[in-house]
């Protein structure tokens, strides 16, 4: 058992160190962590993607045995003649991707060897000690581009999408808590409900038998008694199902017992609407969401534009070539080996594909900029509503705890003028149903408090209490 696990056991605890306990050991932040590493990895490949790729091709060997055809020179004829080669080819490769301009630039080495059996057996040697080239679209598409732009939106997308789930681990552990308290309060209220129910019994079994009460007054006091037995039977049962959840959201062992704390409010604590929105808008994920369905709608449609018209491309390498029966004199005094060649791509006749294209992909552009104001309207309107839910509540906690201090002092003048033979059962049951559900009302009202704030927090990824943006090391989660 971890030291946190001992501490809890012989300690109460608080709804903090519900959820500090939740964000650390539970199986939903474990998830979150993972979730958030798959983003990262995500941005290190779009990253490395901008950096020098090195690679080695190897062709160790290819075994041919065939007939062809082959021109002879002596004849001026074409003949098919027999043909047995081995052939064998290494390449080593510098690329470096442009992304300014879209297209590549490379740095590469080889060297080839080919046996040809027969009459004469002849071996030869290529190599090419340097070659120096690029390739480079015009006027095209260009995706490193539009990554460049859409790639950091994402991985901080990643980043809050873990604070937010965090959050939302947080409102679960209020939700399990909060079951907890209200299971442990009914267990306390059951237990004192059939003590008093049973003393009250007693007393008017007495009384019942020196004619002071009715008998109808003593069967509803036997039948209260029955039903505070049966109902702590089952706050017993609800109080070890309510602990066994929040043992199974933490991590803990199912033995692991302890006694819920019922926490404050933060007195005095208004949320600003505006504030909240505008950090909403700063810090919340659906922005960020919505801007990259902005800019991949806007890459879809460049996309679509520029590559159902004229395409270009240049493609350009120099470098040094020779070939020897040797491969050591391959390297000796090697020819220049230049490439240039522009290449063209024309479209003639589509039936009219190309412009159904890009008036789909226009139209699907508007449709999402339509969405995406749409969807920021309700969001902020979202926000606002929360905030305000927030902002009432402390009101009702303060007015709930109000009515459970009359309440607990109105069942004990009720409880003493029962004792002294001047109120009936039926108004006794009144107080005792009276206090009970004050009681309940109090601890909901705290319950929904908590809710609220972290329903808010969650929207705007912004502390309230301590005054600052939600934050987190992220670079600790990624050596975990």
């Amino acid at each position: 058992m971890n030291e946190a696990v001992a501490q809890v056991n012989e300690n109460e605890i608080s709804l903090e160190e519900v959820l500090n306990i939740a964000q650390e050991k539970s199986l939903a932040a474990f998830r979150a962590k993972n979730v958030y590493l798959a983003g990262y990895w995500e941005y290190k490949s779009f990253k490395a993607q901008r950096l020098p790729q090195a690679e080695i091709q190897l062709r160790p060997f290819t075994y041919n045995r065939s007939v062809q055809k082959r021109y002879d020179f002596e004849r001026n004829i074409d003949v098919y003649r027999e043909t047995q080669t081995l052939d064998s080819y290494a390449n080593l490769a510098i690329t470096q991707n442009l992304g300014v301009t879209g297209g590549s630039f490379y740095i590469d080495s080889d060297l080839g060897r080919l046996q040809n059996f027969g009459l004469d057996e002849i071996t030869t040697f290529s190599a090419t000690p340097i070659r120096i080239g690029f390739y480079q679209p015009l006027l095209a598409h260009n995706p490193l581009r539009w990554e460049k732009e859409i790639s950091p939106l994402k991985f901080e997308k990643a980043k809050q999408e873990y604070l937010q789930d965090l959050q939302d681990i947080n409102l679960r552990g209020v939700e399990s808590f909060f079951e907890l308290v209200i299971a442990n309060m009914k267990w306390e209220m059951a237990q004192h409900d059939f003590a008093t129910s049973d003393t009250l019994y007693a007393i008017a079994r007495r009384r019942f038998a020196i004619a002071t009460i009715e008998k109808e007054d003593l069967l509803n006091l036997e039948l209260r008694k029955i039903n505070a037995a049966l109902a702590l039977t089952q706050a017993q049962k609800n109080l070890s199902k309510a602990r066994f959840n929040l043992n199974s959201f933490l991590g803990f062992d199912e033995n692991v017992s302890f006694s819920p704390v019922l926490p404050t409010i933060s007195e005095g604590l208004q949320i600003d609407e505006s504030e909240a929105i505008e950090y909403a808008l700063e810090y919340n994920p659906v922005f960020l969401d919505f801007r990259r369905r902005i800019l991949e709608n806007q890459r879809n449609l460049d996309r679509t534009i520029k590559e159902n018209r004229v395409g270009f491309n240049l493609a350009a390498s120099y470098g040094l070539n020779g070939q020897s029966s040797y491969w050591e004199n391959a390297y000796q005094n090697p020819l220049d080996q230049q490439m240039v060649a522009l290449n063209m791509n024309i479209p003639i006749l589509d039936w009219g594909e190309r412009k159904g294209q890009r008036q789909m992909a226009e139209r699907n552009h508007e449709v999402v900029e339509i969405e995406v104001k749409q969807a920021k309207i309700d969001f902020e309107q979202q926000v606002a509503l929360k905030v305000i839910d927030f902002n009432l509540q402390e009101s009702f906690v303060k007015n709930s705890r109000t009515a459970t201090e009359v309440s607990d002092e109105s069942f004990e003048l009720t409880k003493k003028r029962f004792l002294l033979g001047v109120s009936d059962v039926l108004t006794l049951n009144s107080a005792m149903n009276a206090r009970q559900s004050a009681r309940e009302n109090f601890i909901m009202s705290i319950h929904a408090y908590w809710r609220y704030y972290y329903e808010v927090q969650q929207l705007t990824l912004f502390n309230f209490i301590e005054g600052k943006p939600l934050s987190e090391n992220f670079n600790q989660i990624i050596t975990e």
